[in-house]
């Protein structure tokens, strides 16, 4: 295995889509129109399976390619005896190199995470551990099954666990993200699932962190089957409520397997394009912060409205204006805003995205402001359920604005319940008032 780069992934310092960031995406040119899961190297390499249709089994067989940065694209002939590969990974310090191959191929009536028809292909994780100049060979994971596969590999930023996608018994649904503690002696603890504020019943896959902690993840939940990328903060020895990264990490088609190669750019996988996946680069383009506030300032009053903030503008004369007196004007401590959320749900989509984004761009132009963000609940359900519920729902509001910059002390969560309607529930027809009580309502308590 001596043929095998020494290759160690840069090191990532921050989280990458802060909102005073955009990004621009650049298609990597590829010899092959079907490639994913890119990983970038010190010296300016990266590592991608290239997948390849046999027309006489038509299956898809892969390997493993490294193109240089001229883009000369070399097949690692390492692999080469493996007929499916994927989903390579590295470790930082350059010590341990995962993939994923395919084991024997069987009958399967299960939902799986690789299957054609009914015959499943078990996927298998596979290790390799270098100590010097030498690369061990393959050894293959200790909770490998032909009854489940195991996929996408990463490490946590401190080394101390195995995280990867698995479509075992006992979880969610299709396939969930897991994680292995590493004991002293370099085994593995069993498998632990990350529960039910990460998984869903739909699939949950290729899971990667920054240097900060920070989990990335691909979901089909609430997506319409495509595969989207989301991100949490860490929480203790858990996770906060995940949040859909925004455009242009996220397109209308499958989104995945995200990689670093610092605090401003990195890999995705996606078939954006329409055709087969393929491999984008994202780079960041700084934006310069508003110094001050112009004269002729538009006064805005907000309105209650689901979903979005909707603003009646009046013109007002300033010779010489400050953040706060513009804000007091502005937006009122009683004035509320709100989002709401479907049945259960409690994660950040789409349609929230307008209303959101107008809140974080409120709170970065006026720094002092201290936000209360407040779950609530509908009518159904028992009560330390729905304290819970909204508690979620309150948290996922305040992930989305701390992980598009704005600073977590500077946002209060509450959670109500089903205790504060806006609808009564019994005077009005009652899933109407549900639908209009399932929200999070936020405002403006110190400024």
């Amino acid at each position: 295995m001596k043929q095998i780069i020494l290759l160690t992934l840069m090191a990532v310092s921050t989280m990458v889509f802060a909102q005073e960031k955009k990004y621009k995406i650049t298609k990597i040119p590829t010899q092959n129109s079907s490639v994913w899961g890119a990983i970038p190297t010190v010296k300016g390499e990266i590592i991608f399976v290239e997948n390849i249709n046999n027309a006489t089994n038509k299956a898809y067989t892969s390997r493993l390619i490294l193109m240089d940065r001229n883009n000369k694209e070399t097949i690692l002939p390492s692999f080469e005896k493996y007929q499916r590969i994927g989903s390579p990974y590295i470790s930082d310090d350059g010590k341990e190199f995962y993939f994923v191959t395919s084991g024997t191929a069987h009958s399967s009536t299960v939902k799986n995470i690789l299957k054609s028809g009914t015959t499943y292909y078990p996927l298998q994780l596979m290790i390799l551990t270098n100590t010097g100049n030498e690369w061990s060979q393959p050894v293959e994971f200790k909770y490998n099954s032909d009854k489940h596969s195991i996929a996408d590999p990463c490490l946590s930023s401190d080394g101390k666990y195995l995280y990867f996608a698995s479509d075992k018994k006992g979880g969610y649904g299709g396939a969930d993200i897991y994680r292995c503690k590493r004991n002293t002696d370099g085994s593995w603890n069993e498998p632990e699932n990350l529960g039910a504020n990460i998984n869903t019943k739909e699939n949950e896959r290729f899971p990667r962190f920054d240097a900060k902690g920070n989990l990335y993840f691909s979901s089909t939940a609430n997506t319409n089957g495509d595969m989207d990328l989301f991100v949490c903060s860490p929480e203790g020895n858990s996770f906060k409520t995940p949040v859909k990264m925004d455009n242009p990490f996220n397109s209308e088609g499958d989104d995945f397997a995200i990689s670093f190669i610092d605090e401003n750019s990195g890999y995705i996988s996606s078939n954006r394009d329409g055709g087969a996946d393929h491999i984008y680069l994202f780079e960041s383009e700084i934006i310069k912060k508003p110094e001050s506030v112009k004269t002729d300032t538009i006064k805005k009053t907000v309105n209650i409205e689901p979903d979005k903030i909707k603003t009646i503008d009046t013109v007002k004369k300033l010779e010489t204006v400050t953040p706060d007196i513009i804000l007091s004007d502005l937006l009122q401590k009683e004035k509320l805003q709100y989002i709401n959320f479907e049945f259960d749900k409690w994660r950040i989509t789409d349609k929230h995205i307008p209303a959101l984004k107008d809140l974080v761009n409120f709170m970065k132009q006026y720094p002092s402001v201290i936000m209360e963000v407040a779950g609530h609940t509908d009518c159904i359900g028992k009560n330390d359920y729905n304290m819970k519920l909204s508690h979620k729902r309150a948290t996922s509001v305040k992930d989305y604005l701390v992980n598009n910059g704005i600073d977590s002390n500077r946002i209060v969560v509450k959670e109500f319940g089903s205790a504060n309607p806006l609808t009564d529930c019994v005077k009005s027809t009652i899933e109407s008032a549900n639908k209009t009580n399932r929200r999070v309502e936020y405002k403006v308590i110190k400024y």
